[in-house]
């Protein structure tokens, strides 16, 4: 009977353990961005926003000065966060063209963390820089 009820505890144990992990390993800090003097503001057209967790993100084209798209990803914080800050599912649709400034990845891929996203036509805005620890939008 002991050994079976230490059999029980243990497999509990695991349960619990594996599933918490998958929950540590989804946090992680900003060192894979840049430094904040590489902080930049582009413009693009929005392709997708998607709502998921951990993290909220806007996908964007950017136009070059030679003509070629570019795919960005901007990164925010919990979808919880976002909405806190104002920011909605609706707040920015496929084919709004907007501002982003951004802390870009610090492998270069065009892939960043979001400090503020704005329509170009300035109807909404979004602005976290008081909210990612020193970082300030320029």
């Amino acid at each position: 009977m002991k050994s079976l009820r230490r059999l029980a505890l243990t497999a509990c144990t695991l349960v619990v353990c594996s599933s918490l992990s998958t929950t540590v390993l989804a946090h992680h800090g900003r060192s894979g961005y840049g430094s904040d003097d590489s902080i930049v503001t582009i413009q693009g057209v929005v392709a997708e926003v998607m709502w998921r967790n951990p993290h909220v993100f806007v996908v964007y084209d950017v136009t070059g000065d030679s003509g070629d798209v570019v795919r960005w990803m901007g990164e925010f914080s919990s979808a919880q966060t976002m909405m806190s800050e104002g920011m909605s599912r609706s707040a920015f649709k496929p084919g709004d063209e907007v501002l982003v400034t951004t802390l870009p990845a610090a492998s270069g891929t065009p892939h960043g963390l979001v400090i503020k996203i704005e329509t170009v036509d300035g109807s909404v805005s979004v602005d976290l820089s008081a909210r990612r620890g020193g970082v300030r939008a320029p």
